[in-house]
């Protein structure tokens, strides 16, 4: 489970965020947001997330964070993981069907910690608490 204690002064980095209420990011969004996190989503094409603006990339953001949520392919995560270290990111979430072998190998070896759960549940929280 994450700890919550500081939560709003935390900043959670969310990467295939968009606008579909179906998808486990948007409910990853939904979620930090409720638990305090200040929520950054990142998505190639989307432009807004729950009333949220959306970076392009990783790079693309302004804003530090420790904690970075993957959902997307293992060969994306790839680049969005070697981008998170500019952004002070300390720990990532491989949510299921993100994770590889090689994308946990390359976390560790920038030096930050590869979580392979679901960031929603860290929260003591079920994804299926957040309907469409």
């Amino acid at each position: 489970m994450i700890d919550r204690k500081g939560a709003p002064e935390r900043g959670v980095i969310v990467v295939g965020a968009g606008e579909d209420r179906r998808r486990f990011a948007n409910k990853a969004v939904r979620a930090y947001l409720e638990a305090g996190y200040r929520v950054f989503p990142v998505h190639p094409t989307a432009t807004a997330c729950e009333g949220l603006p959306v970076a392009p990339s990783v790079s693309a953001l302004s804003e530090s964070a420790e904690l970075l949520l993957l959902y997307v392919r293992p060969e994306v995560g790839l680049a969005v993981v070697r981008e998170a270290v500019a952004r002070g990111v300390r720990r990532i979430y491989l949510n299921p069907g993100t994770e590889s072998e090689e994308l946990v190998r390359e976390i560790e070896r920038l030096g930050m910690e590869p979580i392979e759960a679901c960031a929603i549940v860290a929260l003591g929280r079920s994804p299926s608490e957040f309907a469409e």
